[in-house]
């Protein structure tokens, strides 16, 4: 092992890139640097953006060194020059680098810029590097903009940053902008390798390609995370590496294990998906790499499935028999179903929840639910011996407003169930406790389902109200809303800033974009509104009190007495006699296989 003066000199200072042809990967900003420095159009201000590791300070080093080399403006500087020599120590007076953290205050940056008119101390070029310039605060900016769009001849600016976002407009058009890319693995493993080489490491032959391979996944594009991960596995493995102490540093995942949990999702076998997650934590592994690495597995898989190029895929082996027939067990939906889930726990895993509980809960949701409805289970077939329960059915946001959903909602009756022959038989389990998950909304219908439950989950009241009107257009920034003329009194209460954040947040959810809310009042009166409940005492029950109740289905009648008949109907006789009735019945039908035995307190004679 080499080292440096004062100690030990870490594997990515050392094997930093002095010269362009050093470079690993960012071929397009080479060549562009390159084509600069040879026609003579070097510009006064570059932004280097990309994620972290990927080589922005490094290549600003090598580009100030084409610049000021003694061998003049060149595209392979000698390294060997003080000019070189200097400017990859840090020292040269000329090659201003700072971290812009140190330089929040416009009275820092404006010191930093005092020298600006001078003229260069002994090189060609004064050339002012500032790392993660988007730190700097806005009087900052303001400082720096003026010497930016209009600096002394023989000064450039180079701008490195991780978030350009963050940076003001007026900054980013007055920079030649270079954009970094991730790493491939293919050119980190390449690098790992001649490290390795370099340092006299050995790899079993057998392990070689899986540590290299495991070393650049877990880096996610970065070369000089690669290479700080190198660095602790040769001093953990005494230069021996092997795949079992990659593993156990990194928390790697087996790449066949996201294999066997995409064939568990997509069978809904929720005990080997526990089994699966028990088996990562009993091995030590890292769940929130695992999460994120599946991601970039089901994103593979999510392209195959759709039809997408193999040239696509970065992750999962395009040619993988056991991948395909995992993908013809599931569906297009689904798999985006599954990728939005886990897109959701990759943000939640991040804070203080236990990552084992929330892995099992998403995965759970996944494979016990059924993706057709979103019911209650306690409502739905029968109980053992226990005769048939009363139960709504409600529809997930699958039919759009004023289907078989928003009927049976009005209509408010009771539906006691019994199940009905099927093509394959249920299950008394079955039956007491349908799978049941979220369905993703692909139609406007579709969305504005899910905007009502949205709104529902914080506002009965409102929910009630929007129910009852209609969606009138959905824009690319406004969504309109008609209500009932019966809730005119109502438009002054969903206009209050709370309540149209309320009903933003919900269409935001539901469109997956923002829009600006427009309520309008239907001209033509509603149908009549039933008569208010009252309390014991006679008085009315409070508004939002009664708007819940109109949300929720109607209590059951009282018992006939022993000797009082009950009316009697044919399940023909009911289906013709009540529309409501016919259209709950399609729902139920539909999505519970069963066929209700009562209606509205009326039983229903067979046949």
């Amino acid at each position: 092992m080499s080292s440096s003066v004062g100690g030990y000199q870490v594997l990515a200072r050392r094997y930093r890139p002095q010269v362009f042809s050093e470079v690993v990967g960012q071929r397009a900003v080479v060549q562009q640097l390159h084509n600069e420095i040879r026609e003579g159009r070097v510009g006064h201000g570059y932004l280097f953006c990309g994620p972290r590791g990927t080589g922005k300070t490094s290549l600003a080093r090598i580009f100030a060194k084409a610049l000021d080399c003694e061998q003049g403006t060149t595209t392979e500087p000698c390294g060997k020059c003080h000019h070189c020599l200097e400017i990859a120590a840090g020292t040269h007076l000329d090659v201003i680098e700072v971290d812009a953290a140190t330089y929040t205050k416009a009275d820092d940056t404006k010191g930093l810029l005092e020298g600006l008119r001078r003229a260069p101390f002994s090189a060609r070029y004064k050339i002012y590097i500032i790392d993660e310039v988007h730190m700097l605060s806005t009087h900052s900016f303001n400082a720096l903009l003026k010497s930016l769009e209009e600096p002394p001849e023989r000064v450039v600016f180079v701008l490195a940053t991780t978030n350009p976002e963050k940076i003001p407009e007026t900054v980013v058009s007055r920079c030649r902008r270079c954009a970094f890319e991730r790493l491939s693995v293919e050119d980190i493993t390449g690098n790992l390798a001649d490290i390795l080489g370099r340092e006299g490491v050995t790899i079993p032959a057998e392990d070689r390609d899986a540590v290299l391979n495991a070393v650049a996944l877990a880096s996610e594009g970065g070369l000089r995370d690669a290479q700080v991960y190198l660095d602790q596995l040769i001093t953990l493995s005494a230069d021996e590496l092997n795949l079992e102490t990659v593993r156990s540093l990194l928390g790697v995942v087996e790449s066949d294990l996201f294999l066997r949990m995409l064939v568990a999702i997509a069978e809904h076998d929720t005990a080997d998906c526990l089994l699966l997650v028990g088996d990562l934590v009993d091995r030590g592994r890292d769940l929130q790499r695992f999460v994120k690495m599946f991601l970039s597995f089901l994103r593979d898989a999510m392209l195959l499935k759709a039809g997408g190029s193999p040239d696509l895929m970065r992750f999962a082996d395009p040619n993988s028999e056991d991948l395909k027939a995992a993908l013809e067990k599931t569906t297009l939906p689904y798999l985006l179903n599954v990728v939005q889930q886990f897109l959701d726990l990759e943000e939640r895993i991040r804070g203080s929840a236990p990552p084992r509980f929330l892995l099992e809960f998403a995965l759970i949701k996944l494979t016990a639910i059924d993706p057709k409805l979103v019911i209650d289970p306690e409502l739905g077939g029968t109980r053992a011996g226990g005769g048939a329960n009363a139960a709504t059915a409600k529809a997930s946001g699958t039919r759009g407003a004023g289907g078989p959903r928003a009927n049976l909602e009005a209509g408010r009756h009771q539906i006691a169930a019994a199940p009905v022959a099927r093509e394959s038989a249920v299950t008394q389990d079955e039956a007491r406790h349908p799978r049941v998950i979220e369905s993703i909304p692909t139609t406007d219908g579709d969305r504005w389902a899910a905007f009502l439950d949205g709104v529902g989950l914080k506002s009965g009241t409102f929910r009630s109200v929007l129910a009852k009107g209609r969606l009138v257009e959905v824009g690319e920034t406004r969504l309109e809303i008609e209500l009932a003329a019966a809730d005119r009194s109502m438009k002054p209460h969903l206009e209050r800033p709370e309540s149209v954040a309320l009903l933003r947040e919900a269409a935001r959810r539901a469109w997956q974009r923002s829009l600006m809310l427009r309520l309008t009042v239907a001209e033509a009166e509603a149908l009549a509104r039933p008569a208010p409940v009252t309390e014991a005492d006679g008085s009315p029950l409070h508004e939002e009190a009664y708007a819940e109740e109109e949300t929720m289905v109607a209590p059951p009648p009282p018992a006939k007495s022993p000797g009082e008949e009950q009316e009697i109907l044919s399940f023909a006789e009911a289906l013709e006699k009540y529309p409501e009735f016919r259209q709950a019945c399609e729902l139920v039908e539909e999505h519970f296989r069963i066929r209700p035995t009562a209606f509205n307190g009326l039983k229903l004679a067979e046949g």
